[in-house]
């Protein structure tokens, strides 16, 4: 255990707090954010992605909870039309090979690209 100077207020705090305990200045938290990501509740799991690509793909359902409500809501039209007009095994077929490649897209990513991606902070929210 060692003591770290706080940057904030200037007092030393043990490296294993979470946060300084005068002014609760948090080196991680800062980190993060200085990084460009959302704070950890609002970030999108890879390994949430994954099992959305893996077993909700005909529907988009990684499209939605990564953020890219266009692609979801698209996926899930086009769907529609081709189920009534009866090409439907077509589009599963061509979707399935897509979302193959969209779930082997995601597993190759390492976290740091993955929080690049999809929890970092965008100008404008």
């Amino acid at each position: 255990m060692a003591l770290i100077k706080c940057k904030e207020c200037g007092k030393e705090f043990s490296d294993m707090a979470d946060a300084c305990p005068n002014c609760g200045y948090n080196p991680t938290r800062a980190k993060e954010k200085a990084m460009g990501l959302k704070p950890r509740a609002e970030r999108k799991s890879k390994t949430v992605a994954l099992l959305l690509t893996f077993f909700l793909w005909w529907v988009g359902g990684e499209f939605f909870y990564l953020g890219n409500l266009g692609m979801g809501i698209t996926t899930l039209i086009v769907g529609g039309i081709t189920l009534v007009i009866g090409l439907y095994p077509f589009f599963l077929f061509v979707w399935a090979i897509c979302a193959i490649v969209r779930f082997i897209r995601i597993a190759c990513m390492n976290e740091e690209e993955f929080d690049k991606a999809y929890n970092s902070i965008q100008k404008g929210e």
